[in-house]
């Protein structure tokens, strides 16, 4: 059989030329993190499937490129469902592997912990331009740190090092995950359909204020509540303006620390910041992983047409994973590379 020249469809070869610019961005990555005392592990690319398929990684957890058991574990002839064949699976983030890694080694790291990885990730997805099933994440996440200061240094470590790479005038979109329910909740939605809301307020950038109407019109929602709902949107400005807005107008369903500190976060990273952008308040960021709890933030660069990473806080993942108590964690910086 002759060989296949291709790759696999969804992947690509990465030429020398490439590999000089990879190689150049990787090591500007490892230096500036450094100087904001990041340090470098390595997670395994296979993961348990019981870890990735844990419903926290959203929609990527239809994505999971699975791996059949092995020798005398794989019984097809007793399988009655897919669970009985599969034990793991290629990760599909960084996220996942960093919790199960640090629920393992916790009493050998510092507090907080700050992680840099960067790593190959694969995704069962339809390839398209821009799009692969293989591609590299860089993640730097804060473990330990229970407040804002940790959204604070790792905006300004991932601009600073943006700016390094000589990208100017980007935006820094920034929400809270507790801001989305509290407008959600004062509009009068049921609390068990704030994730179906939420999907469909994702597609704003798309459809706009009409066609997520006619959606959760589709839905079935009460016209009441979708009026009150968009009703918002249109009154919120981009600016600190915008969260004192949501801060008194929810005020019955929102801790006002949550608004507060969302405003001390887009002040102080614009009072300290080093490279050339602008924070904008965005009620609409939605962010597709259900882990994340609070702060959420994604960067938007009008010359790649939209989002060029992102992350936040998830507070509650890695306590779910068994012998660690609820630390407090920051994911930002989910890049993927095309």
């Amino acid at each position: 059989m002759a060989l296949k020249k291709k790759p696999v469809t969804g992947m690509k070869d990465i030429l020398p030329k490439e590999m000089e610019i990879r190689n150049y961005v990787m090591n500007m990555i490892r230096e500036t993190y450094g100087t904001f005392g990041f340090s470098s592990i390595e997670t395994p690319c296979v993961e348990h499937i019981e870890n990735l398929s844990s419903k926290q990684g959203g929609e990527n957890e239809k994505l999971i490129f699975k791996i059949l058991k092995r020798g005398e574990k794989l019984k097809l002839a007793e399988a009655q469902t897919e669970s009985d064949l599969v034990d793991s699976g290629l990760r599909y983030d960084l996220t996942v592997p960093l919790s199960r890694y640090y629920s393992n080694n916790a009493n050998e790291l510092p507090a907080p912990f700050k992680a840099l990885q960067m790593g190959n990730v694969w995704r069962a997805d339809r390839p398209q331009r821009g799009r692969f099933r293989q591609f590299m994440q860089c993640d730097i996440d804060i473990l330990g740190e229970p407040t804002y200061l940790a959204e604070i240094e790792l905006v300004l470590a991932t601009t600073t090092l943006l700016g390094k790479l000589d990208f100017h005038n980007f935006t820094i979109r920034i929400n809270d995950r507790k801001i989305l329910k509290a407008m959600a909740q004062y509009s009068g939605f049921p609390q068990e359909s704030f994730d179906t809301v939420f999907i469909i307020l994702d597609k704003m950038d798309k459809i706009g204020l009409e066609g997520v109407a006619e959606e959760l019109e589709k839905e079935g929602f009460a016209k009441e509540s979708i009026d009150t709902y968009l009703g918002l949107f249109k009154e919120i400005t981009s600016d600190i303006e915008g969260v004192r807005y949501c801060k008194e107008k929810l005020k019955d369903v929102l801790d006002p620390k949550v608004a507060d500190d969302l405003e001390t976060i887009i002040s102080t990273v614009d009072s300290v910041k080093t490279a050339d952008f602008k924070m904008s308040f965005d009620p609409t960021l939605v962010r597709g992983m259900s882990y994340y709890t609070g702060p959420i933030f994604e960067i938007s660069m009008d010359e790649f047409g939209g989002s060029v990473g992102g992350g936040g806080r998830y507070d509650e993942m890695i306590g779910k994973l068994p012998e660690i108590i609820h630390p407090h964690a920051v994911s930002p910086s989910d890049s993927r590379e095309s």
